[in-house]
């Protein structure tokens, strides 16, 4: 009885333990944005690299220098929707784009000693480029000269 006791508790631990590490592109997104929009910047760097990492760091050292604490903000609701990661050209990393107020916005992932990190973001969203503005030639142009308005 102790024996199947042991081993059901042995397979209970495993399996809180692997459903904790579990690391897929798709969570780390979500993780990542969500602790960026809430300021928790120490999970996000915690799920950062590289040039990501040193993203945050600057953006951290503008807040504080501009006297702003930068605390994490439980109140704010993370928007993090419709997550969707596929491969890059380069082997183990991914793009995960995600909606996030309205706006699709992407993260770049690479696989660093079995885990994904973040290693690259934009500050601001991908948008759609605004239409390049159209001159319109109808016009009449404007043929008033100085010397119609000057005193002879």
């Amino acid at each position: 009885m102790k024996k199947l006791l042991v081993i059901t508790l042995a397979i209970v631990s495993l399996v809180f333990v692997q459903c904790k590490k579990a690391n897929t592109p798709e969570q780390v997104t979500e993780k990542f944005i969500s602790a960026v929009q809430q300021n928790d910047f120490e999970v996000a760097k915690s799920l950062a690299d590289s040039t990501a990492l040193e993203t945050l760091n600057l953006i951290e050292s503008f807040a504080t220098q501009m006297g702003q604490p930068v605390t994490k903000n439980d109140s704010i609701v993370p928007d993090v929707k419709d997550i969707k990661c596929e491969d890059m050209d380069i082997k183990d990393m991914k793009k995960c784009t995600y909606t996030s107020q309205g706006t699709q916005n992407y993260v770049e992932l690479m696989k660093i000693q079995n885990e994904w990190k973040v290693v690259n973001f934009p500050k601001e969203g991908v948008n759609e480029p605004l239409p390049e503005p159209s001159m319109d030639m109808t016009e009449e142009p404007d043929t008033t000269t100085t010397d119609s308005i000057l005193p002879q």
